[in-house]
């Protein structure tokens, strides 16, 4: 990709960016769920039951005693420089993302842009949310140049939301097991400094089950779980059971992706597998289709006309859209995807990535 392609994609993102801004003004300025970790934080520090109930109106705070320590210190800046600092914070991970996956130059630049106009993203930037933090940490451990702290980004993401959890059995299944011990062992001392620090709260999460429950995050039958499990609970059918064994075949064809050498593709698919076989995924938990559209799109620029297809189909369902649909209590939603029109519709972009990737794997090797 040339320059001046980079700066179109760039100036069309940014003029998007630039009307949703001047229609919603006062929505980009809500970051609710950053808010939610701020009074999470402020709970732990105040000394205040984190599980009891709402921590900001009637949010609950569902992460780990150990995140809201983490969050503790952003009550120490004003909202709005709060709020504007997160936001260039999530941007500029996002770049440092697209690089981890192999772009650079006017595509990185590109890419970038392109990114913030994905619908997982742009919710998680409007929303505040910390998934593009989470994806930073994990994949500044899978790819790019391996180091010898590979494991802690897992362990600390896996500490603050536990879905990357399903990382560790990918680092184990590919017999990585010295950065796995990593992970494990960053991932128990957080919770044992969770437990130090707020010892009601951690035997609540940990030893009373609520980390267990599904429901603490919203109802697992409503149209805003995009899980595997949310299609099952729609249809009055168990979820537990087909969950783990897609988590299963997704750490089969990753493991064998690694063999191959394609750990971007390894990588992303279990990023994927982690929100589709979730108990409840929010839309905004498919941050790892960045890692996806950079993978494709490498592979579009260098020649590939299969990739330039699924690239287009991956946008396809994942570019966001402005409208204008019923939010929570706090604000509408002033842009989203479309699984607004279908709730199944990442798991079924996942479920079809999962089955090309699984049937690449009787082609010769990715080169």
């Amino acid at each position: 990709m040339n320059a001046r392609a980079a700066v179109a994609v760039v100036t069309v993102a940014l003029l998007g960016h630039a009307v949703v801004l001047a229609v919603w003004p006062a929505a980009h300025t809500l970051l609710i769920d950053l808010q939610v970790y701020r009074a999470g934080g402020q709970h732990v520090v105040d000394g205040i039951p984190l599980y009891a109930g709402g921590v900001l109106l009637d949010l609950p705070f569902v992460y780990p005693p150990f995140a809201a320590l983490v969050f503790a210190p952003l009550a120490w800046l004003p909202f709005p420089v709060l709020a504007t600092a997160w936001t260039l914070l999530g941007v500029g991970l996002l770049a440092v993302v697209v690089h981890r996956c192999g772009a650079s130059g006017p595509l990185l630049v590109a890419l970038v842009a392109l990114a913030t106009w994905l619908d997982p993203v742009r919710t998680t930037l409007y929303l505040g949310q910390v998934n593009i933090v989470l994806l930073a940490l994990v994949a500044a451990d899978l790819f790019g140049r391996p180091h010898r702290l590979r494991g802690v980004g897992i362990g600390l993401a896996a500490a603050v939301k536990l879905t990357p959890l399903l990382f560790v059995a990918y680092l184990l299944v590919t017999r990585r097991i010295r950065a796995a011990a990593t992970a494990l062992g960053v991932f128990v001392v957080a919770g044992a400094v969770g437990f130090l620090v707020a010892p009601a709260d951690s035997v609540q999460f940990w030893l009373r089950g609520t980390f267990a429950s599904a429901g603490r995050i919203s109802d697992v039958a409503g149209p805003s779980n995009t899980a595997l499990a949310g299609l099952l609970a729609r249809a009055g059918l168990p979820e537990v059971v087909p969950s783990a064994l897609l988590a299963l075949a997704v750490l089969a064809v990753a493991a064998a992706l690694h063999r191959r050498g394609d750990d971007l593709a390894a990588g992303t698919l279990v990023g994927l597998g982690s929100a589709a076989a979730a108990p409840f995924a929010w839309s905004h938990h498919w941050v790892w289709v960045v890692p996806l559209v950079v993978l494709l799109a490498r592979r579009a620029v260098a020649g590939e006309r299969a990739a330039a297809a699924g690239l287009g189909g991956v946008l396809l369902v994942t570019l966001a859209f402005v409208t204008r649909l019923p939010g929570p209590a706090v604000g509408p939603i002033p842009a989203t995807g479309a699984v607004s029109l279908a709730p199944d519709a990442y798991l079924a972009l996942f479920l079809v990535v999962l089955g090309v990737a699984a049937r690449s794997l009787r082609r010769p090797a990715h080169v």
